[in-house]
């Protein structure tokens, strides 16, 4: 899902969740559900494109996700829970950053034999995050995430 779609939902949690902790425990968890429904973000089809474009495309999509949902949601719910929410809904993305910036490229899938004890602790959060992963096409893909989103809307307003 893009960090659009996992702040959105994260600020819906908020906004019905009073305690910080409770609310980020389940903004973490929604992000699991979510990314095993078929969507399509700026990862899909990463080994395709020059690793700063997907780079550069990954950090403005979250900080227009963050500020964006910020700004539907800063009167509705604490700061602090909203804040922590978002974050931790999109944290397990940022677990396999690593793995993207520092070692992964086109043609490298895994780490090789002799690969450092950081390569395969950063590859392993990769691999876990990724279980929870289905991927589908641009545009089907958003349109997945639109229909999420508005479900979470209905359920949790």
């Amino acid at each position: 899902m893009t960090t659009t779609a996992h702040t959105l939902v994260a600020g819906l949690i908020a906004t019905e969740v009073a305690n910080p902790a409770h609310a980020a425990l389940l903004g973490f968890v929604s992000h699991f559900v979510l990314d095993s429904i078929p969507h399509w973000d700026f990862g899909t089809n990463w080994r395709r494109r020059p690793k700063w474009n997907t780079g550069m495309l990954a950090i403005s999509e979250t900080i227009f996700g963050v500020l964006f949902s910020y700004s539907i949601f800063y009167q509705q719910a604490p700061t602090v829970t909203l804040v922590v929410t978002m974050l931790a809904s999109i944290l397990p993305d940022w677990f396999e950053a690593p793995w993207y910036i520092f070692f992964a490229h086109a043609k490298k899938n895994a780490p090789g034999v002799h690969a450092s004890f950081q390569e395969r602790f950063f590859f392993r959060l990769y691999k876990t995050q990724n279980i929870f992963h289905t991927k589908t096409t641009f545009p089907f893909g958003i349109i997945t995430q639109i229909a999420v989103v508005a479900f979470f809307f209905l359920l949790l307003r």
